[in-house]
């Protein structure tokens, strides 16, 4: 009997290509899309999921409530607390400190061997034995308890130690000496199996943390400054079991003020192993993504399904106009409700299965065509236990969702009826839910539609706006150092300044904007210290104004001099110090930090934008510094030049770095970049946007092309009728096309409420944005009837030219 209905539903599907051709189009869009979200979703989801005990595993934060808008938040503590917190809290079963390190390796060859050398060793942690008891590994060669508890040992994963010393095996490894750095000699005490599993904590080797006390470490790494806090330890904490968070950080706030002299808000928490991949000052692998934005890939997703199934319904509806004689028949020849009703769930699961073969054979190209918006770790894999079932989900879903309708219609024809050329069903009614469908289609349409509007208005605005400095043909070479000890900087910018293309040269600590940036207090000289306010810190000499031409507003530029001896500030800086004309504070003497030394005010400089224009501006203090003015901004003249001379001047760069930094890779970013860089996440959106936004308005076109279709049937003869009694063809195209005009209105009066509560929420994230305005809305609804009235035209063209004899004769 199944093998008749598979037979019959295969030749209705070939007898009726262009509605098979449609359904299986808008089902294979809307399966692909929902699978390329599901494996990003199932993506970043998978982090650390692995672990034993996860569910205990912890670590710890810190922040400050910024002042400025902004808060001050690192995924580290001060050195000395990790021994402390063993010492002085309960509720933990281990505690363990690391640091994230970065260094050439040198591998020593031995007799036979050849020496090899790593200008970045990968992902190194400074690691406590305590480390291997809260993440778990497979040891090959070594052990937890003892691997990591003498000095200037490390551990290597087998990928690792395949790298550095081919295929011995790992008990062979064990023993052999790496060098980091040229001059911390280490040796490998164990070696772990690599993990399988993604993670944002996927290191491939652990030096030991009692290495920092018998070596040079000890001065970049102090073990007993409680005062720094943004490049220090990372620490990581399992529970002990039944102990609730809740608990150990209510502990924090006896412990920070016992050790830390915390700042008004100053907050140490736990945050949960399981949300650690969602925030991005936790590097780790791959893209980051956010929370709210997976939730909205997956309600894009739950929504391109839901059009997708409101479309098959459409076109199945429609089409029952030409299939209901066969019910007729059958039903006359004996078929019951039931067999009709797994007839047509027989074709749609025909129509379904081929749209998801044909969106597994799309998937790999969509991958590709978006690769600059999918995390590289992101791939599809038929074979994938947890695919194959997302696969056989979607494919009952929607046999199930977009097939129960129509089966369930066509099942309740009437022969009497339909025998006679009547398609009425009992309880039938007038179209309704198939207009709602329609409303429903073109609401969530025109919400990505608007949403695509408003989203493009704030990225232009931001990207267009005046930041307060040049911006054009400036890039920044710079070393991952916070000091400039050794001078080397300065004899670099003089080489780069001597090269044909050059136009101009600085030192400086980091650009006007960037994610990068120095912090400290500041207060008027005479202030109570408890007004200290937080200033952002640049750094740079006289020619700092002049070459990112920043406007000077009251005083004058910093005079030359080889160390800080008066300052700049910007507006919001003056205020901050209770100026509110500017002028007023020239001359008048700031506190920079904890101590008393205070500086007077050279001059006052416009504000600039130094964040993204999600924070307000900060006050901003500039002063000339040698010691951090670790980076070289090099404007270039880029007009007249050509991608090639401009590529032969980077090469003359890189050449000049080296020759000062021979051991340190070249690194180099063009300052455009790197503000575009600040919005990526806002990037992401728009795009996803405007993905969404083509795929919906597609399908719901599908779906309104079903409903011209099933239409323009159901009036042929009154059509016929019309154009007997002398009506016009641009007059029956308009008839026919005002009622999907009102469809499309009543949908703009439903989506603008809604658009506006949205966007004006996704807009409240930027302390600097566009207004939302009456054009956005009437160009979406006008964007909307106009390719309503394309789909549908063609449709109601066709229908209006007809022969009213043939017609009225068929009828």
């Amino acid at each position: 009997m199944f093998k008749s209905y598979w037979i019959r539903a295969w030749r209705t599907l070939i007898h009726n290509k262009i509605y098979s051709l449609v359904n299986v189009l808008g089902l294979t869009l809307g399966i692909c899309a929902c699978l390329i979200i599901y494996l990003i979703t199932s993506y970043h989801f998978s982090f650390d999921t692995f672990h034993p005990d996860r569910d205990r595993i912890y670590c710890v934060d810190a922040g400050i409530p910024g002042m400025s808008g902004h808060d001050s938040h690192w995924n580290a503590v001060p050195r000395p607390m990790p021994a402390a917190m063993r010492r002085e809290m309960s509720g933990f079963e281990t505690v363990a400190a690391f640091e994230r390190y970065s260094a050439k390796v040198t591998i020593p060859g031995g007799q036979n061997g050849k020496t090899k050398k790593f200008d970045n060793g990968g992902s190194i942690a400074i690691a406590e034995p305590a480390y291997f008891d809260i993440f778990r590994y497979r040891w090959l060669s070594g052990n937890s308890a003892s691997s990591l508890s003498r000095p200037n040992t490390v551990v290597l994963t087998s990928g690792k130690a395949k790298e550095y010393f081919g295929d011995l095996a790992p008990d062979k490894v064990v023993g052999r000496t790496i060098f980091y750095q040229d001059s911390l000699m280490v040796t490998v005490t164990g070696v772990v199996a690599d993990w399988t599993g993604n993670s944002d904590f996927n290191f491939s080797q652990w030096i030991s943390y009692a290495t920092i006390r018998s070596s040079f470490l000890k001065n970049e790494m102090p073990l007993d400054d409680w005062h720094e806090l943004q490049h220090s330890s990372q620490v990581m904490v399992k529970l002990a079991k039944g102990v609730n968070p809740s608990q150990v950080d209510a502990q924090f706030i006896a412990f920070a003020k016992r050790h830390l002299d915390p700042e008004p808000g100053f907050a140490v928490l736990l945050k949960p192993l399981s949300g650690i991949h969602f925030h991005p000052e936790y590097g780790g692998e791959g893209m980051k993504t956010s929370m709210p934005v997976l939730y909205t890939l997956m309600g894009v997703a739950g929504f391109i399904l839901i059009l997708a199934f409101i479309n098959f319904v459409n076109l199945s509806t429609a089409q029952s106009m030409q299939r209901a004689r066969e019910v007729g028949i059958r039903k006359v020849l004996g078929s019951d409700r039931r067999g009709i009703a797994v007839q047509f769930l027989t074709e749609t699961l025909l129509l379904t299965a081929a749209a998801v073969v044909l969106a597994v054979l799309l998937i790999r190209p969509m991958l590709g065509l978006f690769t600059d918006f999918i995390p590289n770790g992101v791939h599809f894999r038929l074979t994938d236990g947890a695919t194959l079932l997302f696969l056989f989900l979607v494919t009952a879903v929607t046999t199930v969702v977009a097939g129960f309708y129509p089966a369930r219609v066509l099942a309740n024809y009437l022969p009497a009826l339909t025998l006679r050329g009547m398609t009425a069903v009992q309880g039938g009614g007038k179209g309704t839910l198939r207009k709602s469908l329609i409303v429903f289609q073109f609401t969530v349409s025109l919400l990505f539609i608007i949403g695509s509007i408003v989203i493009g208005s704030q990225l232009r605005y931001i990207l267009h706006a005046d930041l307060g400095f040049r911006t054009d043909a400036i890039l920044t070479i710079g070393r991952p150092l916070w000091n400039d000890k050794t001078g080397k900087m300065g004899v670099l910018a003089d080489q780069v300044r001597e090269l044909d293309g050059v136009d101009q040269v600085i030192r400086e600590a980091i650009p006007p904007m960037g994610r990068a940036h120095m912090t400290d207090g500041a207060r008027l000289q005479g202030s109570d210290p408890k007004t200290m306010f937080e200033v952002s810190i640049h750094a740079g000499n006289e020619d700092y104004l002049p070459f990112y031409g920043m406007k000077l507003v009251a005083g004058q530029n910093l005079l030359h001099n080889d160390s800080t001896r008066e300052l700049l500030i910007n507006e919001t800086c003056a205020h901050e110090l209770g100026f509110s004309d500017v002028r007023k504070a020239v001359g008048r003497e700031v506190v920079v930090g904890r101590g008393d030394k205070a500086y007077p005010v050279a001059g006052v400089v416009a504000d600039f934008y130094e964040n993204s224009f999600h924070q307000r501006i900060m006050p901003v203090i500039i002063k000339h510094d040698p010691l951090i003015e670790n980076a070289v901004a090099v404007r270039i003249a880029a007009k007249g030049m050509t991608a090639g001379q401009v590529k032969a001047l980077l090469g003359d760069m890189e050449g000049d770095w080296k020759s000062v930094y021979p051991e340190e890779p070249f690194r180099f970013s063009f300052l455009d970049d790197s503000i575009a860089n600040l919005y990526a996440m806002d990037l992401l959106i728009e795009w996803l946007t405007n993905v969404a936004m083509g795929v919906t308005i597609f399908i719901s076109c599908l779906g309104l092309l079903g409903l011209a279709i099933f239409t323009t049937a159901k009036r042929t003869r009154e059509i016929g009728i019309r154009k007997v009694l002398g009506a016009t063809v641009s007059g029956i195209v308009v008839m026919l096309c005002g009622d999907i005009v009102l469809l499309i209105v009543i949908a703009l009066l439903i989506a603008t409420p809604l658009a506006l509560f949205f966007m004006h929420g996704w807009l409240q994230g930027f302390a600097y944005r566009t207004q939302l305005s009456g054009w956005m809305f009437v160009a979406a609804g006008a964007a909307a009837i106009g390719i309503a009235l394309l789909t549908v035209g063609l449709q109601a063209m066709k229908a209006a030219m007809v022969n009213p004899v043939k017609s009225l004769r068929t009828e």
